[in-house]
């Protein structure tokens, strides 16, 4: 997601990111478990690339190799500390922007705690970093309670834009772990912005391990609903050893607008410059 919001900020000029907050390991599954917030490290990732003051993005994203504090970033802890001082985890958020001077507006897709587990072959399996590292291939994922409140600001974004952006990064505990907030969902299947997917350059091991592009949107779909996307943006050619295959039969029965460019960057990442190129040239 961090890729697609420096993308955005090459041709947008209003700016939205609503973001998981489903994630259990390292530093922000201890601020959850210690301090009852929501976790904070993918929103803090997405407040740093929209970050104006590169100094301070820099010191967010420092960690702690020493002492209690250890594996701790530092923006995770200015967003407990802000939540807070402010009573309120969505107004934590909007002040850690103010102060990194953020070129847009990141939310929570809730502030509800909810936890995410996966139905896989062979059973069941409950939390964020579980289900990322799980080898069974994932059925379907959900979230404990199911129908968390959606973050108001975060439906009202995504009701008034012109473009909806959808990825690139984590499929089930990223992408789809957010879109599973039911009022996030609603939103996004009732808006009337073009909606596009921007697929994984990579398989990511364990969670889409020998996914196709038209798996990975089969995943989505199968989620939200038959009527969330309009178009789809995958790498071409694809990467390799490890690309995500571009399945022509698997993509023609979905009838998207499927748009191939070159967009990774040497190592397989999405290229700022190139992604921002492409999702311009798809409009609203």
């Amino acid at each position: 997601m961090a890729a697609t919001l420096r993308a955005a900020r090459l041709y947008a000029t209003d700016i939205s990111a609503v973001v998981t907050v489903a994630d259990d390991g390292g530093s922000s599954g201890r601020l959850t478990r210690e301090l009852g917030i929501p976790p904070p490290g993918d929103i803090r990732n997405c407040l740093v690339a929209l970050a104006t003051n590169e100094e301070l993005g820099h010191l967010y994203q420092h960690r702690f190799t020493t002492g209690a504090l250890t594996g701790h970033s530092v923006g995770n802890l200015v967003i407990a500390a802000l939540t807070e001082i402010e009573g309120d985890f969505g107004a934590a958020v909007v002040r850690a922007g103010e102060l990194l001077g953020v070129d847009g507006r990141v939310f929570p897709a809730t502030c509800e705690l909810v936890r995410l587990g996966a139905r896989v072959q062979g059973g069941v399996v409950q939390g964020q970093v579980a289900v990322a590292r799980t080898e069974a291939p994932i059925q379907a994922v959900y979230l404990d309670p199911p129908a968390p409140e959606a973050y108001a600001d975060a439906v009202e974004c995504i009701r008034e834009a012109d473009q909806i952006v959808m990825g690139p990064g984590s499929l089930f505990t990223s992408l789809i772990a957010a879109i599973l907030v039911p009022g996030i969902s609603r939103a996004v299947r009732e808006t009337r912005a073009k909606r596009i997917f921007v697929c994984n350059n990579r398989m990511q091991k364990g969670e889409t391990e020998g996914l196709s592009v038209s798996d990975h949107l089969g995943g989505l779909l199968a989620h939200v609903g038959p009527d969330c996307i309009d178009a789809v943006v995958v790498q071409d050619p694809p990467e390799t050893p490890d690309g995500v295959a571009i399945d022509e039969e698997g993509l023609a029965f979905l009838q998207l607008d499927v748009v191939r460019a070159d967009i990774s960057e040497p190592g397989g990442a999405h290229d700022p410059v190139r992604l921002a190129e492409v999702l311009k040239s798809l409009g609203k």
